[in-house]
């Protein structure tokens, strides 16, 4: 029947790890698919960070595509993009560091620093000095971690970011216990809880309390110890986080180990086993195996704690933990002085020695080469800041530069439609005094017209009368000539013509009819001469 069961169960396990297989696969191809679309854009601001929100969900994805990022960092240095070289820089230096290349990922995370200097995104400033502090916490360089998490204490308080400030703060309490500082390690935890508390971060309250239970631990105050990891270990239960609840089985069973209790502490580290199996955490795992071991070993049980240490061993091996390298050595000294194989003993602990020598001797290495590489590659980043900056002003020329054109075209065409309308108003007015003369002139003719009807028409119009007129108001002969052709309309030309005289000489004589006669043209004169 238990057989069944078994075989059941793995049938389940292996259809369920067949689905997800697929359902990853085609997530793969869902976004190497957007990869290639995206590398057909041209280059631009947007691309970068589409590019970069693409490199995000594969990562979440468990899929990183490094040439995402490479592509995205590629474009930003083409198009001077500072913000996009920070930030591509800044992952692939979190990226070495999940892949233990410590000496790159400081300086990428130095680069990536060195950019955002010169922009404004002080967030990702914050996260990339704590990631700073982190590496070098790992390179087990605790002055320099120092120096970055305070920084990005400093920053993130003034901005009052509060996860960045529980991150600074965790980061500066895990070096402390590094440097065996445990008061001060604990005064920064408890700082930690308050904030996680007051945030409602389930999650930080988990690692805050660990980390308060795991400081206990080391000051051997065991009581207060299993007090803050057991309430951490419910905690997380109760939110169903596997890979949490394994970090924490491992620390209690590291205090029951302490504590003599070897049974118990065996306990907790099997139960951590298959999640770190599962999440695949190889440096937990051979730390926990290791561990195992060694509670076996003082168990008498020799034959089970030697496997269980060179499976560790082998484990931390393939992943170059040289911590746990270095406790599975010191561990197998305990075994082979158990076993009285004091040869073997002598040489794990020459190992073990070496080991631990080479953790100080690779961190001090790789400072001074991650020191050479942030040179070597100053004057570029100088370069490419430079270019940037002058991209920038040339864009913001070009800006002001259309700016101006569009104003000066503006009003030029204000001006055009201003000298339109006023040439429009100038014709019209133009046309309209044109109207006016010619309406005058028309009325001029028309009245003539009516007095010579009038005249010809006029019975009473007789040359007698109109002799005794041009006598009563003392008008010569040439005169009353000139004024018989006004009276038939003739114009000034046409008179000068019937008169054989010049054309001045028939303006004098009109001007003398209008001086005698007392009128100003030629109506007035006709209408005071003829008119009865």
């Amino acid at each position: 029947m238990n057989k069944k069961r078994t075989f059941i169960s793995l049938v389940i396990l292996l259809f369920s790890i067949s689905i997800f297989s697929q359902e990853l696969t085609f997530k793969n191809k869902v976004n190497d698919s957007l990869f290639d679309v995206l590398k057909a854009q041209p280059n631009s601001i947007k691309k970068v960070k589409d590019l970069i929100i693409l490199y995000k969900k594969t990562s979440k994805e468990k899929h990183i595509n490094k040439a995402i990022i490479d592509e995205a960092l590629k474009i930003s240095e083409k198009i001077y993009y500072l913000d996009g070289l920070a930030e591509c820089y800044n992952k692939k230096g979190y990226y070495a560091r999940k892949h233990f290349d410590y000496s790159n990922s400081v300086t990428y995370h130095k680069r990536a620093l060195n950019y955002l200097n010169k922009t404004t995104d002080t967030l990702l400033k914050i996260k990339c000095l704590n990631n700073l502090g982190v590496t070098y916490h790992k390179l087990n360089l605790e002055k320099e971690s120092f120096e970055y998490y305070f920084k990005a204490l400093k920053l993130a308080e003034k901005f009052n970011h509060n996860r960045s400030i529980t991150i600074a703060l965790s980061g500066i309490g895990n070096v402390f216990i590094d440097t065996k500082e445990y008061d001060k390690a604990l005064y920064y935890f408890k700082r930690v809880y308050v904030l996680d508390k007051k945030g409602k971060r389930i999650k930080g309250q988990e690692y805050s309390l660990s980390n308060l239970g795991e400081v206990f631990l080391y000051k051997n105050e065991y009581d207060s110890a299993y007090y803050y990891l057991n309430k951490a270990l419910i905690l997380t239960k109760v939110n169903h986080h596997k890979r949490s609840e394994a970090i924490r089985d491992n620390l209690l069973g590291l205090l029951f180990q302490r504590k003599g209790d070897y049974k118990k502490s065996t306990s907790y580290y099997k139960e951590a086993i298959p999640l770190f199996t599962q999440s695949n955490n190889i440096r937990y795992l051979s730390n926990t195996l290791i561990n195992i071991g060694k509670n076996q070993l003082y168990s008498g049980k020799h034959h089970e704690a030697f496997a269980n240490i060179t499976l560790g061993l082998k484990n931390a091996k393939a992943i170059k933990s040289k911590e746990n390298i270095a406790l599975g050595y010191n561990t197998l000294v305990d075994y082979y002085s158990k076993v009285k194989n004091y040869k073997k003993a002598l040489n794990a602990f020459k190992i073990a020695t070496s080991f631990k020598d080479s953790i100080v001797n690779e961190a001090s290495q790789k400072s001074i080469i991650s020191t050479q590489i942030e040179y070597d590659t100053a004057k570029k980043d100088k370069k490419i800041k430079e270019l940037a900056y002058n991209n920038k002003i040339s864009q913001k020329k070009v800006k002001t530069n259309f700016k101006r054109i569009i104003y000066i075209s503006v009003i030029a065409l204000l001006a055009i439609i201003t000298l339109s309308i006023l040439l429009f108003l100038y014709r019209k007015n133009s046309d309209l005094e044109l109207e006016n003369k010619n309406s005058e002139l028309q009325n001029y003719i028309h009245q003539i017209k009516e007095l010579k009807a009038t005249a010809d028409n006029n019975l009473a119009f007789k040359n007698e009368d109109l002799t005794e007129k041009f006598d009563e108001f003392g008008l010569s002969k040439r005169e009353i000539e000139a004024f018989n052709f006004i009276s038939k309309g003739f114009s000034n030309d046409e008179i000068a013509k019937k008169m054989f005289v010049s054309k001045n000489t028939v303006k004098t004589h009109i001007k003398n009819i209008y001086s005698k006669l007392d009128v100003k043209n030629r109506i007035q004169a006709i209408k005071k001469i003829v008119v009865v």
